[in-house]
């Protein structure tokens, strides 16, 4: 109901828990009451030695940024370490920048920018090695369909840049900045050390701000969009400290009721990790998280007690595997070390369910992305589950079209699955103003509406627990390691 709901997403988006930053007490804390929840329930642990929890081997990267800059003409430009904030590793970007790098400057203008032709792009010789400088996002006022500046291209192994610069404007700027502040020092997996310490890894993504990036490319930002080589030179050196960090997924199992088919299973997760304590706003400097992603992370909770309470009988055919996430915010490493390392037979996956902000905006608004990326029989059991509701919901695949500039595809735990060749299907009720702010309360959560997406997706669950069939995979999965494309 939207009071238990309310009642749970007040523990965990509550001051005390810090705003649940992997590896912090808070992390820590939400962890343990979700964990006194499932033993409450009966729920089977699912994680390590018969627990609940299973370990994602994490560390902790401090970077010191060393920069230096020449125009064109071979004057010193100022770019000092507080212009920019390392963002690899952040936010699902990868996090093996190389440790070093040296190149031209040049500008890309706009990521998604409908005027620039052909013939105004930069040629592949002219990135070969170079600096680029990106205003993040779409022009003013156009509607794109597609990034014209292909970030998974960009920022892999394989791209031709030595770094690439963010220039994030307007509202947006300061909790860009906030952002990175909080994740300073970035995270990734353990298994991954040392990947970036032999040159092999890919260009340092970087955040700059709107003033450095003037002065970086010699000209104002206002009105800039057109693509230009020959801006100057631009080096730079991270030197680096690696920290151990305590982070883990949270896993339960509900056996399914048909024994012919409970060694199946549905997965359902969230992720239930934020971002810490940033700058204060207007005094406040814990970011709660309520939206992103407490308002996933207790849905999962009463799903899973709705079918945890249910007789054995009554259950879906298929098991219930719940999966609470770890580190989402740092990159998707707890989906990304679970599925790479399941607790349960990875093949015997039939769909996963995945949940992250689901308690804001317009009442019967609810977005999907990703149900019919892998499997389309998911996508049609997912909407029949919709039209029978008491109140069907208008379902939106806007951030589900190929190229859609907010890239919501690959920035989210489904994705960890989906490359895999597990169906997905994403919930979100979208984003708002408070997305990564501390304004992000659980005051302002919209708990009816919470209710019936969490019934909702509870129904589709079922469905696909109960079919005959398992999801059909039909579509391409492209090969392990692919960069992800939205």
């Amino acid at each position: 109901t939207a009071a238990d709901l309310r009642t749970r997403l007040f523990i965990v988006a509550d001051d005390s828990m810090r705003g649940r930053l992997t590896g912090s007490p808070g992390m820590r804390a939400t962890s343990d009451y979700i964990v006194r929840e499932l033993t409450r329930l009966g729920v089977r642990p699912a994680g390590d030695n018969g627990t609940y929890l299973a370990r994602v081997p994490v560390t902790r990267d401090v970077n010191a940024i060393t920069a230096s800059a020449r125009s064109a003409a071979g004057a010193e430009v100022a770019v000092g370490s507080t212009d920019l904030g390392l963002l690899s590793g952040v936010g699902g970007l990868p996090g093996h920048p190389r440790p070093s790098g040296e190149g031209p400057v040049v500008f890309g203008g706009y990521m998604a920018d409908p005027g620039i032709t052909a013939a105004q792009e930069l040629q592949p010789a002219q990135l070969q090695g170079a600096a680029l400088v990106v205003r993040y996002g779409a022009v003013p006022g156009t509607t794109p369909t597609s990034m014209r500046l292909d970030l998974g291209r960009l920022i892999g192994p394989a791209s031709p840049l030595a770094a690439l610069f963010l220039v994030v404007e307007g509202s947006d700027l300061e909790q860009a900045w906030s952002y990175v502040r909080s994740s300073s020092g970035s995270m990734k997996l353990a298994s991954a050390a040392g990947a970036d310490t032999t040159g092999g890894g890919g260009p340092a993504v970087f955040l700059i701000t709107p003033a450095a990036a003037e002065r970086l490319t010699g000209q104002p930002l206002a009105g800039a969009r057109q693509p230009r080589a020959g801006l100057g030179t631009f080096r730079y050196a991270l030197n680096r400290s690696t920290q151990q960090v305590d982070a883990w997924n949270v896993v339960g199992v509900i056996p399914g009721s048909d024994p012919r088919r409970a060694g199946e299973y549905v997965a359902v997760g969230a992720h239930y990790d934020h971002i810490g304590v940033t700058d204060p706003v207007n005094g406040d400097s814990i970011d709660n998280g309520a939206d992103d992603d407490g308002s996933g992370t207790v849905s999962v909770l009463e799903i899973v007690e709705r079918f945890a309470s249910l007789p054995q009988a009554r259950r879906p055919a298929r098991s219930i595997l719940a999966v609470w996430h770890v580190g989402e915010e740092e990159g998707l490493l707890g989906s990304e070390y679970f599925t790479d390392h399941p607790t349960v037979a990875r093949d015997s996956i039939v769909a996963q369910l995945n949940i992250d902000m689901i308690g804001r905006n317009s009442p019967d608004s609810l977005y999907l992305v990703g149900s019919r990326r892998v499997s389309t029989a998911l996508g049609t059991l997912v909407e029949a589950a919709n039209a029978r509701q008491a109140h069907p919901f208008r379902l939106d695949y806007t951030f589900d079209a190929p190229g859609h500039p907010e890239q919501i595809y690959c920035r989210s735990d489904h994705y960890s699955y989906a490359r895999y060749g597990i169906p997905v299907t994403f919930f979100t009720t979208g984003l708002h103003p408070d997305y990564h702010k501390p304004s992000d309360e659980p005051q302002k959560i919209d708990y009816d509406k919470l209710a019936r997406v969490a019934s909702f997706i509870g129904d589709a669950l079922q469905d696909v627990g109960n079919a005959a069939a398992r999801p059909k995979v039909d579509q391409p999965v492209p090969p392990l390691g692919t960069p992800c494309k939205q």
